[in-house]
C-alpha cells in the first residue's frame, strides 16, 4: 500500500512539474493570425487638366518607373486657350514694370530737387527742413522700387516652377510664343507596379481635372497587417520573425519580420475585446505576392 501511495504521489508531482514548465510557453504562444497583403507604398496618378483620352498606355500588373507615361490625352478647347494665355503672360509683371517706370521717373525728379536743395542749404539760402523732406522722399521711392524688383523676381521664380510643372505633362518642350503641343501625357508619380486603372479610362473618355486615373504601388517588400488579441500582444515585438502562408499560392510559405505594432486598439468600445494591428514586412523579389491575397501568419513561440 505504501508503495502504491508513493507511486501516486510521484506521478502527481511529475504532472505538476510538467504543467509548471509547459504553461508559460503555451500562454506565450501566438498560434496564428489572419490578414491581407498590401503594397508598401501606394500613389494615385491624378489628371492635372481637363482632357480627352487618346491612348491608354498601361494595364494592371505593368511595371513602371517614375516619369513613365501612363496615358496620352489632349486638352479641351477652353482649357487649351486658358493654358496658352497663362504661358504667354509669364510672370505677369507688366503692371509692375509700368509702376516701376513711374516710380523711377519720380525718383529722378526728386533726386534733382534734393541736389538743388542741398546746394541752397549749404549756401544758407535754402531750408534744412525742406532738404530733410526731400531726403526722406528719395529713400521712400528707392525702397518702393526695390520692393517691386523683389516682387518681380518672386513672380518670375513662381512662373519657372509652374512652367516646369506644366512641362511634365508634355512630351515636347514648351517654347514661349509657340503653339502648345497637340498631346499631353499623364506620368507615373513613383516607380512600382500598376495596381489598377479606373474603369472610365478609355480612348475618347473625358477626364476632369483632379480625376484619380491610375493607382500605383511598390510590391517589394509587401506588408501584411493582422489583428492580434490584447492578451497575446506582449508576446510579439518589432523585429520578431514569423512565417506567412498564402492559400492562393497553394499554401506557399514566406519569411516575414514584424515591422510595426499599433499602440491603439482598433475598437475602443469597453464591451468588445481589443485587437491591435501588427504589421509585417515580407520580401517579394519575384512579385508573387499581390495586394489582397489572404495571408495566415504564424508567430515564433517565445
Amino acid at each position: 500500500m505504501a508503495a502504491q501511495i508513493f507511486c501516486r504521489l510521484t506521478g502527481i508531482i511529475a504532472l505538476a512539474c510538467l504543467l509548471l514548465t509547459t504553461t508559460p510557453a503555451a500562454a506565450a504562444e501566438v498560434s496564428r493570425a489572419t490578414g491581407k497583403v498590401v503594397a508598401t507604398v501606394t500613389r494615385l496618378a491624378v489628371m492635372p487638366f481637363n482632357g480627352i483620352v487618346d491612348e491608354v498606355l498601361v494595364h494592371p500588373g505593368d511595371r513602371v518607373k517614375k516619369g513613365d507615361p501612363l496615358l496620352r490625352y489632349h486638352l479641351e478647347i477652353a482649357d487649351e486657350r486658358q493654358l496658352a494665355q497663362e504661358l504667354s503672360l509669364g510672370g505677369n509683371n507688366d503692371g509692375i514694370k509700368s509702376s516701376m517706370l513711374q516710380l523711377q521717373s519720380s525718383l529722378a525728379e526728386t533726386i534733382a530737387q534734393r541736389n538743388k536743395a542741398r546746394q541752397l542749404a549749404s549756401s544758407g539760402l535754402g531750408s534744412r527742413q525742406a532738404l530733410s523732406r526731400l531726403e526722406q522722399d528719395v529713400t521712400s521711392l528707392q525702397e518702393r522700387i526695390e520692393l517691386l524688383r523683389v516682387t518681380m523676381r518672386k513672380n518670375d521664380a513662381n512662373f519657372q516652377r509652374r512652367l516646369a510643372e506644366i512641362q511634365e505633362s508634355f512630351e515636347e518642350p514648351l517654347k514661349p510664343g509657340s503653339p502648345l503641343p497637340a498631346h499631353l501625357v499623364l506620368t507615373a508619380p513613383i516607380s512600382g507596379h500598376v495596381l489598377s486603372v479606373e474603369g472610365v479610362v478609355s480612348e475618347g473618355a473625358l477626364l476632369s481635372r483632379g480625376a484619380q486615373v491610375v493607382m500605383l504601388g511598390r510590391l517589394d517588400p509587401v506588408v501584411i497587417q493582422v489583428p492580434v488579441y490584447e492578451g497575446e500582444l506582449s508576446n510579439i515585438a518589432v523585429g520578431d520573425k514569423a512565417e506567412v502562408s498564402i492559400a492562393s499560392l497553394r499554401d506557399k510559405t514566406f519569411a516575414a519580420t514584424v515591422s510595426e505594432i499599433s499602440w491603439t486598439a482598433s475598437d475602443m468600445n469597453v464591451s468588445n475585446p481589443s485587437y491591435y494591428t501588427v504589421e509585417l514586412s515580407v520580401p517579394n523579389p519575384d512579385f508573387e505576392l499581390k495586394p489582397g491575397y489572404k495571408a495566415v501568419v504564424r508567430f515564433a513561440v517565445k
